[in-house]
């Protein structure tokens, strides 16, 4: 069992600042087993900085969607409260929600939840042991955070993003002076579509930082650029993937709770998912049938093609978003850009004088888009799905042990967005991402002394040992396959009896 003795407050970087000593003596004192009894009658409870907070009234209120905080029910939320919101929303939003003072039973717990049935929110995947020190893993990343916040790291640094609008702008004007300008021929359209699908890449790390508030800051209007970004020129909703992507931080390649490692029936990152589990995200099983079987049996062999048709189903999950969810804020707006992104696309495809080179232009622009898939899922697919103390494991120490970084020349940033720096960005995901190779260092640093492993590797490296890990599962369903043969068997053998 890790060490996992209560961080000081001393020692602790405080989030909730807007809440005075005074105030907080005044809460009514709230235990284990009391926090335990009101989740189970129904009361969302989540602990931030030593106070007890009830959600009840927010989760349908809350920007990121109900399940981010769904995920924090009868949890210490504090580290990813603090991580994933600025110091302002902390001080006034937050403390209207404390209901309580929580009273620790000093076993160091950070989950009281997870021997508990929730609808909502499934407990953590669970393997393994550890000697980690989790209490001085979050001390010392307590004081990371706060040191990077008074080094004004969290500011925008807005020529940065000049560069990129430059980038931006050339990639949109070649594609367009190839279309409309270029010879008709099968490889103007090959370069048009190359140049799409890298402008579409590039626009996706905009949006990534505008969905996280990492431009102004101000949620409203981060949001609005980012569907004009986003719904607008690439025809995919920014609602679902903030949706997602919060969902992503908060539970990071959990089996039953993170969406970007859910893909059934072409991809299973565990054998877990053999167990045909259900999906808290989904809200239904992930069945692991014949079809399913099929396809985890050759991942690694099709998981180059299986990414060229990826951004298909973006669209798809964007139009069901939108139609469907119940949590679409944005809803009326989203549906009408991408419906403008649909008249300009359009528009664009018109002018390819037949329909061959048009559908050769929309699969190029649209398959080519695999490579910013490659490097979303490099990141995660091949790392650790199972904590080994979900109770007591911190944040800091669950997005190193679930992330890696990829390696790659300074020059070539711009290619990976500046997200390669996957571990440092979980760690600090309002972080400017243009500024993320500069925390590297004291990222491992915190690793190194706390013995925590690092994991990074060049996109190459990277890629076959997704690969090998893709196809490590891929051979355990031959396995499968024998036991459920043998069990099938068992079962008709005694219903003949």
């Amino acid at each position: 069992m890790p060490t996992c003795t209560l961080v000081s407050k001393a020692d602790a970087q405080p989030a909730l600042t807007g809440l005075s000593e005074k105030r907080r003596r005044r809460l009514p004192p709230c235990t284990v087993e009391q926090l335990r009894s009101r989740i189970g009658a129904g009361e969302y409870l989540v602990i931030i900085d030593g106070l007890v907070c009830k959600l009840n009234g927010f989760i349908d209120k809350h920007p990121g969607g109900p399940l981010a905080v769904l995920h924090m029910v009868g949890r210490d939320a504090t580290d990813e409260v603090a991580c994933m919101h600025p110091r302002e929303v902390l001080a006034d939003v937050m403390p209207r929600w404390a209901v309580a003072r929580f009273v620790s039973d000093g076993s160091g717990r950070l989950s009281y939840v997870e021997d508990m049935e929730l609808a909502y929110s499934a407990p953590r995947s669970a393997g393994g042991s550890t000697d980690l020190d989790y209490a001085a893993i979050q001390r010392d990343y307590r004081q990371l955070h706060a040191r990077l916040q008074a080094e004004g790291m969290f500011a925008c640094d807005y020529s940065d993003y000049a560069r990129d609008a430059a980038r931006y702008a050339g990639l949109f004007a070649a594609a367009l002076a190839l279309i409309l300008c270029g010879p008709a021929s099968a490889w103007t359209y090959v370069a048009a579509g190359l140049c799409t699908a890298l402008l579409w890449q590039q626009l996706s790390f905009f949006a990534h930082d505008l969905g996280h508030n990492e431009l102004t800051g101000r949620r409203e209007i981060d949001l609005v650029l980012g569907i004009c970004v986003a719904d607008v020129l690439g025809g995919l909703s920014v609602g679902w993937w903030k949706k997602n992507h919060n969902t992503h931080h908060i539970v990071t390649n959990d089996v039953d709770n993170d969406p970007d490692i859910q893909h059934l029936p072409f991809f299973a990152v565990s054998t877990r998912f053999f167990e045909s589990r259900f999906s808290t995200y989904y809200g239904r099983v992930m069945q692991f049938d014949a079809a399913a079987r099929l396809f985890v049996s050759l991942q690694d062999k099709l998981y180059y093609v299986v990414m060229c048709f990826a951004r298909f189903n973006l669209y798809a999950q964007s139009w069901i978003y939108l139609l469907r969810s119940d949590f679409a804020p944005y809803r009326a707006l989203e549906a009408a850009c991408i419906c403008v992104f649909l008249a300009w696309f359009g528009c664009l495809l018109s002018c390819i004088p037949t329909w061959p080179l048009r559908v050769l232009y929309v699969l190029v622009a649209n398959g080519a888009s695999a490579i910013l898939h490659i490097q979303i899922t490099l990141s995660h697919f091949a790392m650790s799905t199972e904590s080994p103390a979900p109770e007591h494991e911190c944040f800091c120490a669950r997005q190193v042990r679930t992330t890696m970084d990829v390696i790659c020349p300074r020059w070539f940033d711009w290619f990976h967005g500046g997200l390669q720096f996957q571990i440092e960005h979980h760690l600090f995901p309002r972080l400017p991402r243009h500024k993320l190779q500069r925390v590297q260092p004291l990222v491992k640093d915190l690793c190194r002394r706390h013995g925590m492993e690092f994991k990074e590797f060049s996109f190459v490296d990277g890629n076959v040992y997704t690969i090998q890990w893709l196809g490590h599962v891929a051979r355990r369903v031959k396995t499968y396959n024998c036991r459920e043969q043998l069990r099938q068997g068992a079962v008709a053998s005694i219903v003949k009896a």
